[in-house]
């Protein structure tokens, strides 16, 4: 087989790639879809818009450019041919080969999501899809040649990364069917079903009890990729094992999460396929169970590996809490599930990424987050095996959640970039929410009849007010959404603008409070106010009379140094005392931890002690 960079997805659909493109998946308003209706429904998932040759449209634009430019060429590590490769060979000379299939899979899987946006990621996919395929071994599985009769950590670790590799190989076959994934996947399929007698067993989850990242979950994980494996050959026997590994799917104590969730979102794509209710239901309930056994920190962030042990973030997790709760909030419109959405979006998820582009790791603090800066074990890494692919593969689906079309009209979600269309009308959004806490949606095609236009009131904001041209438009309430209905023309200018207030969130068992402004939650850092971290900085205060009230007096900061992702919508100065010199009161850059993207990583304190509670 010879796969060249001419025969792209792009050539095949006639469509303009570039990386200043926007697009959203649209999905209307409906019950569960059937398999078949959902398989017709994927395939024609991507839409894409030229975002009139403007270098970015907003925050996430640029943050999705900056991940895409280093897996495509940044460093260090590049990911050149032999780094990618070692998983599958595998090889000596780099860490993690183990997990056969992981990077690779997890590279093609992100880069192939990328392709309606990137000429240059789908050249990289073609360039090295031929020699992973090639390493595929008789039975179907890739990497080490183990022993399926001894269930052990080493074989659970190539499980794992031939479970990544499985959804790769699909992520290219939908993009570009004639690549020959398809067949490889299907091998990797019937390698699964061969043995799941022996993995379907309680002795094997009890024997595996004590392992972490090469635990049960290695093997519960694959039911994202059969059921997409089911979708794309037709052929139940994948769906079959799916929905059994899905009844053994667990949340313990001290587990990967990662892993689990993982797990949910694929369970959740059997709801999707199938309709039954029960799998909505676990989903739902390991949702909750997350939230109500305290593993969703204050940022948005489910810790590496759930309580007793949560000691850092991980890059891949906040991904997938991302990703789930944007599929919760399309299929069951519970605003619960967008609110967690938005709040992983704007805080921990934009957190976690680097000033390099990857994401990873940051470690943990009572009060916020460390440096962690101390070397090997500090826990602060750019996680370029595993968090930084998975981070770029998130992207594309916030933007496919920004706009939906429904029955009733187009729906604009979320305020970030993206594309949405309701017959032949279609709209651009641009954002500049971190700016002034708007967004302008740009009519591309005009409306064949009257449209209604749905914007979401998210909670954290106060008011939604719309505006076309210079003029504010009447509009109409109902439930989250306020609507504008009328027969829209080419080159209309939508501007929404979010009425956001500064609002405080008390940690009632220990009296500590923290603060928001609109989507954002702000933190002190390091960086910016490297004072406040004077010894002994646990005795800071802040003044009680700025918190009087929900909604406290801050003064907003103005002058400030300007970064890269810098929110200058959400800069206040912090009043505070000193703990050790409490007579001299002094000010902080109070600021998004969303910011951290911009600079080297820094220490972060957003939990704070009020004075009267000295």
């Amino acid at each position: 087989m010879n796969l060249t960079a001419s025969a792209s997805p792009a050539a095949c659909r006639g469509v303009s790639e570039r990386i200043q493109m926007s697009f959203s998946l649209q999905i209307e308003d409906s019950p569960p879809l059937a398999a078949g209706s959902f398989k017709s429904r994927i395939a024609a998932i991507l839409v894409l818009i030229l975002l009139a040759g403007k270098a970015s449209a907003g925050d996430w634009s640029d943050r999705f450019k900056l991940t895409l430019d280093r897996v495509i060429s940044g460093g260090p590590p590049p990911y050149s041919r032999e780094l990618v490769l070692a998983d599958v060979i595998p090889a000596p000379g780099r860490r993690f080969t183990e997990y056969s299939g992981d990077v690779s899979g997890r590279w093609l899987d992100a880069l192939a999501s990328c392709t309606g946006l990137s000429e240059k990621a789908w050249e990289k996919v073609t360039a090295l899809l031929p020699d992973i395929l090639a390493m595929q071994k008789p039975d179907g599985h890739f990497g080490a040649n183990l022993d399926p009769e001894i269930i052990n950590g080493p074989f659970m670790a190539m499980l794992w990364g031939n479970g990544r590799l499985l959804i790769g190989l699909l992520e290219v076959h939908r993009v570009f069917p004639a690549s020959g994934a398809l067949e490889a996947a299907r091998r990797i399929g019937d390698y699964l079903n061969r043995i799941a007698p022996r993995m379907n067993t309680d002795a094997a989850r009890l024997k595996l009890e004590q392992e972490f990242a090469s635990g049960y979950i290695c093997w519960t994980h694959n039911i994202e990729g059969l059921a997409g494996l089911s979708l794309a050959t037709g052929d139940q026997k994948y769906l079959r094992l799916a929905e059994s590994i899905a009844d053994r799917v667990r949340m313990e104590p001290g587990q990967h999460s990662h892993g689990y969730l993982s797990s949910l979102r694929g369970i959740l794509d059997l709801y999707r396929m199938t309709g039954e209710g029960k799998y909505l239901q676990i989903v739902e309930k390991g949702c909750r169970e997350i939230v109500e056994l305290g593993n969703l920190l204050l940022q948005g962030a489910v810790p590496e590996a759930f309580k007793p042990k949560m000691k850092r973030t991980e890059g891949c997790t906040e991904a997938d809490w991302l990703r789930l709760n944007l599929m919760l909030w399309q299929v069951t419109q519970n605003p619960e599930y967008a609110d967690h959405a938005e709040r992983t979006l704007f805080n921990e998820f934009s957190m976690n990424q680097f000033d390099t582009g990857d994401f990873g790791h940051r470690v943990l603090d009572p009060d916020g987050v460390a440096s962690g800066t101390g070397g090997e074990g500090a826990g602060t890494a750019r996680a370029w095996w595993c968090c930084t692919l998975h981070g770029l593969r998130c992207i594309p689906e916030i933007f496919r959640h920004v706009f939906r079309a429904g029955t009733e009209g187009l729906y604009y979600d979320f305020p970030v970039d993206g594309y949405g269309a309701k017959g032949k009308w279609s709209v651009r959004a641009e954002s500049n929410l971190e700016e002034d806490g708007s967004v302008v949606l740009k009519a591309v095609s005009a409306s064949q009849k009257t449209e209604w236009l749905w914007v979401r009131k998210p909670a954290w904001a106060e008011d939604v007010r719309i505006f076309v041209g210079d003029e504010e438009q009447s509009i109409k309430s109902r439930g989250l959404y306020s609507g504008l209905q009328r027969r829209w023309k080419d080159g209309d200018e939508i501007r929404i603008s979010y009425m956001m207030k500064t609002r405080m969130e008390l940690e009632k068992e220990s009296g500590r409070i923290s603060f928001f402004h609109g989507p954002w939650l702000l933190g002190v850092d390091e960086e910016a106010s490297p004072f406040f971290f004077d010894e002994p900085y646990s005795l800071n205060r802040i003044p009680a009379e700025i918190l009087e009230s929900d909604a406290p007096d801050l003064e907003a900061q103005s002058g400030s140094p300007d970064t890269p992702f810098s929110i200058p919508a959400a800069r206040f100065e912090l009043p505070y005392f000193p703990g050790g010199y409490s007579m001299l009161p002094m000010k902080a850059l109070l600021r998004p931890v969303a910011e951290q993207t911009g600079f080297r990583s820094a220490a972060w304190i957003f939990y704070f002690m009020p004075d009267d509670l000295k």
